[in-house]
């Protein structure tokens, strides 16, 4: 597979685990993602280090995003 395949292919993944929020998918979930999107696609080890990157930071960064939201909103809508 040629790396702007994988590019694509993570760049959809990321988006739909974001998706989902706030039911993260699990682990399993996302190499059956990746699997119905791309069948021919082999997942390797790098590929599930980076599957569990997602899952770990993608939803601490949808929370911290809220967080910061909520705590600066009023100032948002004043400017």
């Amino acid at each position: 597979m040629n790396k702007k395949v994988k590019k694509e292919l993570f760049n959809g993944l990321a988006d739909w685990i974001i998706d989902k929020e706030p039911n993260y998918p699990s682990f399993g979930e996302c190499k059956l993602w990746i699997k119905k999107q791309n069948s021919q696609y082999v997942i390797s080890k790098n590929d599930e280090k980076e599957i569990l990157m997602f899952l770990t930071y993608l939803p601490m960064s949808q929370k911290m995003n809220s967080v910061l939201y909520a705590k600066y909103l009023e100032q948002i809508h004043s400017k």
